[in-house]
């Protein structure tokens, strides 16, 4: 029954915020003392240990939880001025219903500036509120719009940090990744509109769901094949399919009209923010300037032998608070409102923090259970291969499904982004598990690859339903933990049927041996 108490931290969280409707950081805290504690008194890891985990989670989600802060730091600035709502206007000229917004932010607009870094479960739901939805509705695209491209989140992060980790080569894992996505991305923009209005909305927004679903999961595929730098791939995917949106929308005579024309000025303005953002995350992606301001800080922390890098200079939140201070200069905003802004800001932080920081303590503590610490470095314990919690959970799986394990291999995928709180996490500590599943049964290194690139999907669909970007989401509209609950409870279903079509896919794959 161990691998059933190494997945009882998650079940208590989900059952926390889905029944007892309690808030993400809340949950957060007690999964965490949960994982604690069982990982000391069942899995046989040294509490110095354990600790010594949830430290290193702190520390290495500082990357993402910075960058939460500041981008809610941004979004608040650009809504006390009413930048918001000069964006949303022009939002409006381009696609008038709520279907075709949510489309065109979402999918198009949420996987572009995602892929560049912004977080966008901290950059929308004020927007999506500006333009009219409802809260429940600007949440909801927010944590779900995106997700099939979250493995080229943060300049493909997802992709090339295991990818570097564990020597696997970039391309071929992108290419297996890619293969999903002309049907995943389909999926979650009919999932979109679904949670959005139910069926009127699907009837109402179905070509514009369509088109953004095979323009986005094809041309990822499409621009692996040719060649194009992973890092860039989610960028120009996104950047494609918004274009030809605007395109549909402009020849099927979809676009709205106005009397007034739009004050381009004034927009860009309101926009600037995002376009110095996104101006400087483009110049840093260049792979010589990135590798040069990684090298500026070195290796910062040492905890039981495994480095963290900060690499300050080369972070998204570094660029964030950049383009935040730079765009006052051109915002303009008075001592009152920055005064608000700030007020604010510090009052909403503290929820996001803890979910993010926490979770991904929650994954450490996983990762580390059953280890000891030798001669300077963890090493695993005499009991590693029984009480490790990621290989108890493996190991079930493996000796319950065996040959046929392609069909729950995805599953590690869902469960790994919920633990860790992002696929990166998912695809890095799960990764073990999978390879280790996969040489149990004798699947071949190209069966192994494939059944990775579907955990990578299914850790991607997952991030609508992860407690900290709900969380998040949630604080930068100050909603309460009803809207966490209700919230996560729709999006279970969708992420769980998404999860089963990535899983048959994935033994057609392996079968077919793509």
């Amino acid at each position: 029954m161990l691998w059933l108490l190494a997945i009882l931290p998650m079940i208590v969280v989900l059952v926390g915020i889905i029944q007892f409707k309690k808030s993400g950081s809340t949950m957060a805290i007690v999964g965490w003392l949960i994982t604690l504690v069982l990982a000391v008194l069942v899995f046989r890891t040294d509490l110095s240990i354990a600790l010594g985990a949830t430290v290193y989670g702190l520390l290495k989600s500082f990357g993402i939880t910075v960058a939460v802060v500041g981008t809610m730091l941004m979004i608040f600035l650009m809504k006390e001025i009413g930048a918001l709502d000069t964006i949303s206007e022009a939002i409006k000229r381009v696609a008038s219903t709520l279907e075709q917004q949510a489309i065109f932010i979402g999918i198009g607009f949420g996987s572009f500036v995602t892929s560049l870094g912004i977080v966008t479960p901290s950059l929308f739901p004020p927007l999506l509120m500006a333009m009219g939805f409802s809260p429940f509705a600007a949440v909801s695209v927010s944590v779900l719009g995106y997700n099939a491209t979250t493995s080229f989140a943060l300049l493909a992060i997802p992709i090339t940090l295991p990818a570097d980790i564990f020597g696997l080569d970039v391309n071929e894992l992108t290419y297996k990744i890619c293969l999903f996505l002309p049907v995943v991305s389909v999926l979650i923009s009919f999932a979109m509109l679904w949670v959005l209005g139910g069926k009127e909305s699907i009837k109402t927004g179905f070509m514009d769901a369509l088109i953004a679903g095979l323009v986005i999961g094809s041309s990822c595929l499409a621009f692996v094949l040719i060649g194009v730098p992973v890092m860039i791939i989610g960028v120009l995917a996104g950047l494609l399919t918004m274009i030809v949106l605007y395109i549909y929308s402009r020849f099927t005579g979809k676009l709205p009209t106005f009397e007034d024309k739009l004050d381009r000025k004034k927009l860009i303005t309101a926009m600037s923010p995002w376009i110095i953002l996104i101006a400087l995350a483009l110049v840093v992606s260049i792979p010589a300037l990135t590798g040069a301001l990684k090298d500026v800080d070195g290796a910062a922390l040492t905890i039981y032998g495994r480095d963290i890098d900060f690499d300050i200079m080369a972070q998204t939140y570094t660029l964030i608070f950049i383009s935040f201070f730079a765009s006052l200069y051109f915002l303009k905003p008075s001592k009152e409102q920055i005064t608000t802004v700030f007020n604010v800001w510090i009052k909403r932080i503290w929820g996001p923090v803890i979910a993010y920081s926490l979770f991904f303590s929650i994954a450490y503590i996983m990762a580390w259970s059953a280890m000891v610490y030798v001669g300077g470095s963890l090493v695993e314990g005499a009991g590693y291969a029984d009480y490790n919690m990621n290989n108890a959970i493996g190991s079930v799986l493996a000796n319950t499904f065996g040959t046929n394990f392609a069909y729950v291999a995805a599953c590690l995928g869902l469960f790994g982004a919920m633990v860790g709180g992002s696929e990166t996490g998912s695809n890095v500590l799960f990764y073990k598990i999978q390879r280790q599943v996969a040489d149990n049964i004798g699947a071949t290194d190209n069966q192994f690859m494939t059944m990775y690139g579907a955990h990578a999907n299914a850790g991607g669909v997952a991030s609508a339903i992860t407690p900290s970007k709900i969380n998040n989401a949630v604080a930068t509209i100050k909603g309460n933990s009803r809207l966490e609950s209700a919230v996560m409870q729709k999006h279970l279903g969708v992420v769980i049927l998404i999860t089963i079509v990535i899983s048959f896919m994935t033994a057609a794959f392996v079968a077919w041996n793509l």
